[in-house]
């Protein structure tokens, strides 16, 4: 057994936007360590705390738990892009997410000018602020996609704390269950999407299920999941339980971006697929992601609608073959990527 290493994530308020970020930090870690989930940091250990620093300011004041206990450990995994809000081609200030589309600009002049609306990018930039406030008291920090780690090398520069430069971890799936084996055998020809909808995402929705009919086949079923509808309580330390218990209805798991210029892959919503025992789907590849080469690309084409549509009537058995194929590379891939990270945890354990 190694040494214990403890993900926390009572900084959330619940773990629904997270789960895929614990399993696959559980994953990769107990290759090598003891790992377990919890809601509070564990004084004068080593704690991987998933960012947000909001929900629980008190019981996360990294600086007075250090200060109590000198031998704790925080590894802090970053989840958000770091951006800058430029105005009139002047940098104003950073915060997390702001890509300049018409919606960011449109909640943030709703913030400007009616200060008591609803949090827009008001709670991103506090969460923001939060996040480099705990960066001060961080030992090293970590994150989940390759597109973020560029927008973290100047902040991390200042933080004399971090035992080495920023790292990229990737998701590790492990050996599919029963219960996925057995959706992704038996589970009916149909999409669902999980997730925020957004104007775009209906769109494209709408856009799959027309080049079906348009090419005479049986219009599949669609369904949106959203995350209300999804269990509410996961046990910390059986995550996979959270899945098998996902009620399932459709093979496939439609994953658009949130509109038409996002731009970058959603590596946790394909995981997420993988997870519930579906084959993920998505419409672009950004090739920014080892993530993405498990992920089918729907193009729009007929003949693409009638390979899915194949899966409902045919053997899928060469198929399944293949996509666990997919699956068992990536893993691959994935380990080895992840050695970076490893080795900074075992040298920091070392450092105890």
């Amino acid at each position: 057994m190694g040494k214990p290493v403890y993900i926390v994530v009572g900084n959330h308020y619940s773990l629904s936007g997270i789960q895929e970020i614990v399993y696959g930090l559980h994953t990769c870690l107990s290759r090598k360590f003891s790992v377990r989930v919890e809601r509070a940091i564990q004084n004068n250990a080593i704690n991987v705390i998933i960012d947000e620093f909001v929900s629980a300011p008190e019981e996360f004041d990294l600086k007075r738990i250090k200060e109590l206990h000198p031998q704790t450990k925080v590894i802090v995994v970053a989840t958000e892009f770091v951006t800058p809000i430029s105005v009139l081609g002047m940098g104003w200030r950073k915060t997390f997410n702001f890509f300049g589309d018409l919606s960011d600009w449109q909640n943030l002049l709703i913030r400007v000018l009616k200060p008591s609306a609803e949090p827009g990018p008001t709670y991103m930039h506090h969460r923001y602020v939060s996040f480099v406030h705990a960066l001060k008291h961080c030992d090293l920090l970590l994150t989940v996609h390759t597109k973020i780690l560029p927008t973290l090398a100047s902040l991390a520069d200042h933080f004399e704390s971090l035992v080495a430069p920023p790292i990229m971890i990737y998701p590790e799936i492990g050996s599919l269950s029963a219960v996925q084996w057995d959706r992704l055998r038996d589970l009916p020809v149909g999409f669902t999407m999980t997730g925020r909808t957004t104007p775009y995402r209906r769109k494209m929705t709408r856009e799959l299920l027309q080049t079906f009919k348009s090419a005479g086949l049986s219009t599949p079923a669609f369904k949106y999941l959203p995350f209300e509808n999804l269990p509410t309580s996961s046990p910390l330390n059986d995550i996979a339980a959270w899945y098998n218990s996902t009620s399932i209805e459709y093979l496939f798991n439609f994953n658009p971006p949130q509109h038409a210029k996002w731009p970058y892959s959603s590596p946790m919503r394909i995981l997420r697929a993988i997870l519930l025992g579906q084959v993920p789907v998505v419409t672009k590849k950004y090739d920014d992601h080892l993530i993405e080469s498990v992920a089918r690309l729907w193009d729009g084409r007929t003949e693409t609608a009638r390979e899915f549509a194949s899966l409902g009537t045919g053997d899928r058995q060469g198929w399944l073959t293949n996509y666990v194929r997919s699956i068992e590379a990536y893993d691959q891939l994935a380990q080895g990527a992840n050695k970076m990270f490893i080795d900074a945890m075992m040298a920091l354990t070392d450092r105890d």
